[in-house]
């Protein structure tokens, strides 16, 4: 989930007093919670944004429990014998575990938010291997032309060289 704007005044309020906010718009009309603000907080704000709140809070609420129940997921699967030294097994199965609960809230639109984030680190993964192949071939080249440019080594030095780089 985003970090708020900074100009985001409900947003950025104490997490008591977001609870109560959220607590009230339940309870009462948007008019009403926005007087109260007004009155005992001298916070100014519209109806669109305590609305906008509203949805906010109720979502930030289930992905703060999904993430805890992700992290503590992740904590007791790295515990065991099997998995204690796979880091990156355990991580993906916490992160499959809190898409599970988006999916199960349905959200849709956050749903879908963490699905392109799983393609696109599946991307950036293929292309930091893309790299390593690209580099592993300049460096055999390198290597190549080391052994092509050896004056001192004759024919059957340098096949048994390019033997030992190229395999064979």
């Amino acid at each position: 989930m985003k970090k708020p704007r900074g100009d985001s005044k409900l947003k950025t309020l104490p997490d008591a007093l977001q609870e109560e906010l959220f607590q009230r718009l339940r309870r009462t009309t948007g008019a009403k919670v926005r007087a109260w603000l007004q009155a005992a907080h001298e916070l100014d704000t519209s109806e669109a944004a305590l609305s906008e709140f509203f949805s906010w809070y109720a979502r930030a609420g289930w992905v703060k429990q999904s993430v805890s129940i992700a992290d503590q997921l992740k904590t007791q699967i790295a515990q065991l014998p099997q998995l204690k030294e796979d880091a990156k097994t355990v991580s993906e199965i916490a992160q499959v575990s809190f898409e599970i609960m988006a999916a199960q809230n349905r959200d849709s639109k956050f749903f879908l938010d963490l699905m392109r984030e799983r393609r696109e680190q599946a991307r950036l993964a293929l292309d930091e291997r893309k790299v390593k192949i690209l580099e592993a071939k300049a460096a055999l080249a390198d290597a190549a032309k080391a052994v092509a440019g050896d004056a001192n080594l004759t024919e059957a030095e340098q096949l048994i060289r390019y033997k030992q780089i190229f395999g064979g």
